[in-house]
């Protein structure tokens, strides 16, 4: 609040901030400061057992300190103390009417007014002095101090105020002499002679931002480089190199269950978005364009997060305001003492300026090794001050007054830039589509790449009518994001090794899928592995999910819905009216990179049906009206996406659909047939010419495999969906190959192997253990935990020995554990026990930490014992899948894992172009595209009839 109100006085130049930061500040030097010079944690609320009894007054309390009872009068009028009292029949001291209106309702000046208020503050301050005070939280934390000392730095120079620097000196010294390491890193908490706890993010990025702070108002040097080894020790420990951003912890942290990472701001500022301000203010002041790349790779990591939600992302937003419009840069030369050096700082201190860069060299020292600084001296003998951009400076000046026109900004053509031309946030789009000569130059080379350890020659085929060459397994981005370096690693293995087909959506991860294949591919068209024309990338549109949920709703609150919106359920709406899918195509090319995308799908236009099922239109004359309304918003979509192919955005498009192999007499049952009937349609309205609809998109696996065996009763004239596509020309992807949901089984059944595995123990012996040590901890430890009265009350904090037990009669399989574990039961264990290693003091502290060592591991133990239980159910089933498909398989794939004999099952059916595979690791991609190199199974419709069969 003080570093606020010291901002709220330079931008309004209302002295009442000023006062207010004073006071505030003044208080914590006289209470809340150590002997050391760091600053305290808190004030208790309770005195004698009583919360608030040392700050209330009554108006006889007031007049028995008071000199007068007019003075007690007036006091009382202006800070609210009445006999009924303003809190809990006591008052406490506050100003709820400016200081004007209480004059003239007293009826005298508001100088005089002012002047009895000034004589009785220090009384009352005095006479409350002599209560028994509250308790005092004198635990010193590092975060807090950080946070403090910028407060002082800012306050002592904007006010010139020398106690206020001389606090920030004094406490950086003390952190950095009492809660440092010799190897550098920081400690967490002091008190009384000892530090301890290993130091969070939030530590080092706060404490960080107060040393720059420290340097700024007019510190030495060396606050400035001990900021720099902190942040070099934050990207060392804390960064998270598989998508950017930092993890609460550090590496070699005390035992957590998993780390976690924080970007929305809280009641503070997050450690990440600190973190990332300490980065790019230090990249600007010591020129490292690794801390600026860094900085911009943090506020990335939460960039989806931050358009859905920005308040809950101020700090990251600032950040991005500074790496995109870059610093005012700032360089004072001159003696501390010297008056016209003062006039200077002076007239820097009055200006509100956000994105700064202040630098300082007194002549007489030392010489700097601040960039800025290079070059920079008196001018004519007296103190001298330079404004600049990018280190490219205007003219030096002498005289205060001249410095407001050195901040305007120049005219065009100004040899010294007045805009940084920093472009970290950008980008731009790559050029280009697949062509028929690229993928077939792609095939080419892979195949020949690889006529050594096996041909990939019946590794890829016609794209549909295209005349594009695609491989018979494609990367599907489902579940894959920036956040894992492996997701990364295994899409860039996948180009490598021969797959040029990419599926994504612009709502899977909100499209953090699409963000991740548009940074591969630019990486990998720039290193020269791939070309743009190579590569065929779909994307599809038509959820309305996360991000575009919220820019649906604001759209609807502003009066400007868009049209046809079919509101599925709460978090999920759908939409493919022309005006959503024109939005949705722009962000998915944005997200890309591309100025051109391959293939555009609709993505489960079907909502509409299915929506419409169920608010009840089942009858026979309304099923069929609503299909002629639902093909009708097709042709409509499919105008809109001949229009684009017109322009270059797309080069084709098609309908990703889980009902294309439905029953016909499905009220949710979409038919090719009549796609290609409103894609002609479409194609002769806009353009008069030859449709571009080229690909369907449906779930097919050894239990699902409607598109091969049920024949349509209606325009398709008995043929199957896939036959139906081969006489269109069109190309026919499936998805969901491992992942089967038989009807009669329910859930979802993997078609992949699970490795035997060594068991954990025994469940009920390590959930006792695991008992013990809970109800030890409700005993000994949870009494020491305040507790707010809402929320969960502490001694509920650890009673997993209970739940676990009853969440382990639901587990599917492995991928359902995993779930369960990383998005349940990590983050919840996590804070709690981050959070009690902060509330915990004195010997309860040690009590805590010696308890936390020994029930870590054995939580830990439990969790494994359910994870093998898991794997457990799922290899047996994978085993029993094996023994019904081997015996239709030739004698030299039997031997092959399940999820190799499922996809290659399928990409040996006639009909199908590709199968997308979520090669979410590169052992899934070295797994999956072994496939390629296989001639095609003679007969596949015999696996499924007898999978069929067994469901």
């Amino acid at each position: 609040l003080a570093r606020v109100y010291v901002e709220a006085f330079q931008v309004t130049g209302d002295t009442n901030y000023r006062r207010v930061a004073c006071e505030t500040l003044d208080y914590i030097l006289k209470e809340m400061t150590s002997p050391e010079g760091g600053f305290y944690s808190a004030t208790d609320a309770d005195s004698e057992g009583v919360e608030g009894k040392f700050f209330v007054w009554s108006p006889e309390e007031i007049r028995a300190v008071v000199q007068t009872d007019e003075d007690a009068r007036r006091f009382c009028a202006y800070y609210d103390v009445t006999p009924a009292g303003n809190w809990e029949h006591q008052n406490v001291l506050h100003t709820p009417k400016p200081i004007e209106a209480v004059a003239k309702e007293l009826g005298i000046a508001v100088e005089e007014l002012q002047e009895t208020i000034a004589r009785g503050k220090p009384m009352i301050y005095a006479a409350r002095a002599k209560r028994i005070p509250p308790g005092l939280d004198d635990k010193v934390i590092t975060a807090w101090n950080g946070m403090m000392i910028s407060a002082m730095a800012e306050a002592g120079r904007v006010f010139d105020v020398p106690r206020y620097r001389d606090a920030a000196q004094r406490a950086s010294d003390f952190l950095l002499g009492r809660l440092s390491k010799p190897d550098g890193r920081l400690l967490r908490t002091y008190r009384a002679g000892t530090a301890h706890l290993d130091a969070y993010l939030e530590d080092y990025a706060y404490f960080a931002e107060g040393l720059i702070e420290t340097y700024e108002a007019g510190g030495e040097e060396r606050y400035l480089l001990a900021a720099v080894r902190l942040a070099e020790r934050m990207l060392a420990d804390f960064a998270d190199g598989k998508h950017g951003g930092f993890f609460t912890t550090a590496t070699g942290h005390e035992a957590l269950i998993m780390r976690s990472r924080e970007g929305p701001d809280g009641a503070t500022p997050s450690g990440n978005a600190v973190a990332a301000s300490v980065l790019a203010r230090l990249s600007y002041h010591v020129d490292r364009d690794d801390f600026r790349q860094a900085a911009a790779a943090a506020v990335r990591a939460y960039g989806r997060q931050i358009a859905r939600y920005p308040r809950a992302f101020a700090k990251s937003l600032l950040v991005v305001d500074l790496l995109t419009s870059g610093p005012v840069e700032i360089a004072l030369v001159g003696s501390p003492k010297d008056s016209g050096t003062a006039s200077l700082r002076a007239a820097v201190s009055r200006l509100y300026l956000p994105n700064r860069m202040l630098a300082h060299r007194v002549p007489s020292q030392t010489a700097t090794t601040h960039p800025l600084l290079q070059g920079k001296t008196l001018v004519g003998g007296k103190a001298a001050l330079y404004v600049c951009r990018n280190f490219a400076c205007r003219q030096p000046i002498t005289d205060p007054a001249d410095l407001p026109a050195l901040l305007t900004p120049q005219e065009p053509g100004s040899s010294s830039p007045t805009v940084s031309e920093q472009k970290v946030l950008g980008g731009t789009l790559l050029p280009g589509a697949a062509t028929i000569q690229g993928t077939a130059a792609y095939a080419a080379r892979k195949i020949h790449e690889t006529s050594s350890t096996g041909s990939l020659a019946k590794g890829f085929g016609l794209f549909g009518a295209t005349g594009l060459t695609v491989s018979r397994l494609g990367f599907g981005t489902y579940r894959v994001g920036q956040r894992e370096a492996e997701q990364r690693e295994a899409l860039v293995k996948a180009l490598r090794m021969g797959c040029n087909l990419i599926d994504t959506s612009t709502n899977y991860m909100d499209g953090e899928s699409e963000q991740l294949v548009g940074a591969v591919l630019q990486e990998m068209i720039r290193t020269g592995e791939v070309a743009r024309e190579e590569v065929i990338v779909v994307s599809k549109i038509g959820y309305v999910q996360g991000q575009n949920l919220v820019q649906a709703q604001a759209r609807e609150k502003a009066g400007k819905p868009y049209p046809d919106m079919v509101k599925y359920g709460e978090d999920i709406w759908h939409c493919i009216h022309p005006d959503f899918l024109a939005d949705q195509l722009t962000q998915s090319l944005d997200r890309l990179g591309l100025a051109t995308l391959d293939v555009c799908l609709l993505h489960n236009p079907e909502y509409f049906l299915s929506h419409a099922t169920r608010l009840g239109s089942t009858d026979a004359p309304d099923v069929s009206a609503l299909r002629e309304q639902f093909y009708a918003r097709l042709q409509l979509a499919f105008e809109y996406c001949e229009t684009q192919v017109q322009a270059g955005r797309i080069r084709a498009y098609g309908v990703s659909s889980n009902t294309s192999t439905a029953a016909p007499d499905d009220v949710g049952a979409t038919s090719l047939s009549r796609m290609v009937a409103a894609a002609k349609a479409a194609a002769q309205k806009v353009a008069g010419s030859t449709h571009h609809f080229a690909l369907l998109q449906c779930p097919m696996n050894l239990y699902e495999s409607g598109a091969a065996l049920i024949r349509n009763t209606g325009p398709g004239q008995g043929r199957t969906l896939l036959e139906e596509a081969m006489h269109e020309g069109i190309a026919v992807i499936v998805n969901r190959p491992l992942n089967a949901m038989p009807s009669q089984r329910g859930g979802v059944v993997r078609l992949a192997d699970v490795p035997a595995q060594a068991s954990q123990g025994e469940f009920d012996a390590q959930r006792q253990r695991v008992a013990r040590l809970e109800e030890e901890y409700r005993k000994d430890l949870a009494p020491a935990v305040a507790h707010s009265g809402q929320g969960m009350v502490p001694s509920d904090f650890f009673r997993w020995a209970d739940e676990l037990g009853r969440i382990r009669t639901q587990v599917q399989g492995l991928e359902h554990w995993e779930q369960i574990e990383q998005q349940m039961i990590a983050p919840h264990v996590n804070q709690v026990m981050r959070a009690l290693s902060e509330a915990f003091t004195g010997t309860v502290a040690e009590q805590w930490e010696a308890w936390r060592d020994r029930y870590v591991p054995e939580l830990l133990a439990l969790l494994k014992v359910l994870q093998w239980e898991a794997a457990e159910r799922s290899r047996l089933r994978a085993e029993d899948m094996h023994r019904t498909v081997n015996p239709l398989l030739p004698e030299g794939t039997r031997n092959a894992s399940l999820s190799q004999k499922a996809l290659w099952i399928l990409a040996s059916t006639p009909g199908v172009t590709a199968v997308l595979n979520g090669m979410r690791l590169p052992a899934y991609v070295d797994d999956a595209l072994e496939i390629l190199r296989w001639d095609p199974l003679p007969d596949p419709r015999r696996v499924y009839d007898l999978c069929a069969a067994k469901k």
